[in-house]
């Protein structure tokens, strides 16, 4: 299966810098496989959430196991404020895919995520912006709008997660990558138990003759990716998160002419 071994590369490499950056991986495979246009809109998003739940996981054990310390509170109130998102992202996702055609989804997807990495750039970058809330109470408020823009993108969450979390909570980027990919496990996690019961069909609905090569390059993606992130400075990995943005905006702007104009 050529395509399988080709979503295999995309995917490892993906979540290599997603891991790094806390990107997920998602922002660079939906796009990816948008332009490549062998599955649908559904099947995209249901191998891009499988591959950023892999990464999760193996990222996420493996940088707590070097050292890398989070707070369990913040980090439990935010991701339930997340699984809730990415209930109601893919939900909205599943409305669309059935009121419009596969092309006109893609281009929504599209035009949002854009605009939401193009302000992640901007906020990421703004060393003025940043700020220390203290209430608890927000949390899960944050991890809900969070949760619901990453599940209707598939892109991860790793976009708005990292800027947010480094504005909001004054955290640095390192450490704000830790969180992103905590939140990023338990929006998808919703997100795939979401997609089980709610498509018609069920999981059978989607190609699974993908998933060994979803899951095996996405955790090796991760676990290469958790090495590489421990070894690169605050300062490489925050110049790696904006430059990954501009190449996936460039992605999208070409997916959305082939779309209008090819």
């Amino acid at each position: 299966m050529i395509i399988g071994v080709v979503y295999a590369v995309v995917i490892f490499l993906a979540c290599v810098l997603g891991a790094i950056v806390g990107l997920g991986g998602g922002v660079f495979i939906r796009p990816i496989f948008d332009a490549i246009g062998y599955h649908n809109v559904m099947n995209i998003s249901f191998f891009s959430s499988m591959a950023i739940l892999t990464m999760a996981i193996v990222s996420t054990a493996k940088k707590m196991k070097d050292g890398l310390a989070i707070k369990p509170g913040m980090a439990v109130l935010i991701s339930s404020g997340a699984v809730v998102g990415g209930f109601l992202g893919n939900e909205l996702l599943r409305h669309l895919v059935g009121e419009m055609d596969n092309e006109s989804v893609q281009l929504v997807q599209i035009i949002v995520t854009v605009i939401v990495l193009t302000v992640s750039i901007f906020a990421t970058s703004k060393r003025d912006l940043r700020y220390e809330l203290k209430s608890g109470a927000i949390l899960p408020v944050i991890g809900v709008g969070l949760g619901l823009i990453a599940a209707f993108l598939g892109i991860g969450g790793g976009p708005i997660n990292v800027p947010i979390l480094m504005i909001f909570f004054g955290l640095p980027i390192k450490t704000a990558t830790m969180y992103s990919i905590v939140i990023i496990f338990f929006s998808h996690a919703s997100r795939l138990i979401t997609m089980g019961f709610t498509t018609v069909g069920g999981y059978s609905y989607f190609d699974l003759r993908f998933l060994p090569f979803v899951v095996a390059a996405a955790a090796l993606g991760g676990f290469f990716g958790a090495n590489l992130s421990r070894v690169f400075s605050e300062s490489v990995v925050k110049k790696l998160f904006i430059c990954a943005l501009l190449a996936v905006i460039v992605l999208n702007l070409y997916n959305g002419a082939v779309i209008l104009w090819g």
